[in-house]
């Protein structure tokens, strides 16, 4: 069933950040459904030139995993009114008739509306008597719904991509153990864990960031930090990234070697540093192709994290 969004609380995020042309907050969504458990893609363009996107929602094993198709309309208004926002209208989601035969045409089950800010009572009324009439289940996702699925320990670095000032800062979550964390900032999504100490030392890694950023690498090319141990009675950092490449079908393969010599160029940046002073460091780094054009692209993907542990290594492990 369809939720109102009247008396919804007031959010915190500010989708005025995303581009007045929708993209932005069509990808956002789509990072938000990966986030969720479905699976997304492109249908293309549809008749008002936005991107429609199909979610596939994984069926209940216990009730032969039955798979739903979900047809997802996205609606940026959070630039209207100077910047206030309006609600969706019926103009903005178009006919009865336009739904119903657009879900047909993508061989969906079901329609979702997704919004910057929040369907009005007409828009609501309108697709409830879809679902009541047509039998097509209809759901939104509005401001408020998506806030809260990015105010969680892996929504947050998707929120700082792609709202950057609204959650700008450290976000960080204690895994359990008095001295190992989970850290969100930047877009990052990164596992700490001290020797000793009981605190992640933000100074520390913000200047880390500062240096690795700071790196000239191929425009497709990044490095992506994953885990770091700070061995704080010796004052040794030891980081382990993935350097995420596109390759493309004639680019060799991205070498061993030449992940070593990267980690040497960056100790070499950190050693110049004034702010790394007396600080020793090491760099463990994995080449990984990714397909950034991909639906299923995510740079903070779970799969780079299932054998990451922030622990010593090199000449100084123990």
């Amino acid at each position: 069933m369809v939720k109102s969004a009247i008396d919804r609380e007031k959010a915190l995020l500010d989708f005025t950040e995303l581009p007045k042309d929708g993209e932005g907050f069509e990808l956002l969504v789509r990072d938000v459904a990966m986030l969720l458990g479905f699976k997304a893609r492109w249908t293309g363009r549809g008749p008002d030139g936005g991107r429609d996107l199909l979610l596939e929602e994984p069926g209940s094993p216990l009730l032969g995993g039955k798979i739903r198709y979900w047809l997802v309309s996205c609606k940026h208004m959070a630039h209207a009114n100077g910047g206030m926002g309006r609600s969706v209208g019926l103009d903005d989601i178009g006919a009865d008739g336009g739904i119903i035969d657009a879900v047909t045409q993508h061989q969906a089950q079901g329609y979702l509306l997704a919004c910057s800010t929040q369907p009005s009572s007409a828009v609501v009324t309108r697709l409830e008597a879809i679902e009541r009439n047509k039998g097509i289940p209809v759901h939104v996702w509005d401001s408020a719904d998506i806030e809260r699925a990015l105010d969680t320990e892996k929504g947050w670095p998707i929120a700082q991509r792609f709202l950057p000032t609204s959650v700008g800062g450290w976000r960080i979550i204690n895994t359990g153990e008095s001295n190992e964390f989970t850290g969100v900032t930047r877009g990052y999504y990164i596992k700490f864990a001290n020797r000793d100490d009981s605190r992640l030392h933000t100074s520390i890694m913000d200047d880390c960031f500062d240096l690795i950023e700071s790196v000239q690498l191929p425009e497709r090319d990044e490095l992506r930090p994953r885990a770091v141990y700070y061995d704080d009675r010796y004052t040794r950092l030891y980081w382990q990234l993935d350097y995420l490449h596109e390759r493309l079908a004639d680019d060799p393969a991205i070498s061993e070697t030449s992940m070593r010599c990267l980690a040497k160029h960056l100790v070499k940046v950190f050693d110049q540093s004034d702010t790394m002073m007396g600080v020793d460091i090491d760099f463990l780094i994995k080449a990984r192709s990714v397909s950034r054009h991909s639906d299923s692209y995510d740079p903070d993907h779970y799969t780079f994290y299932k054998k990451v542990r922030p622990e010593p290594f090199g000449p100084w492990g123990y």
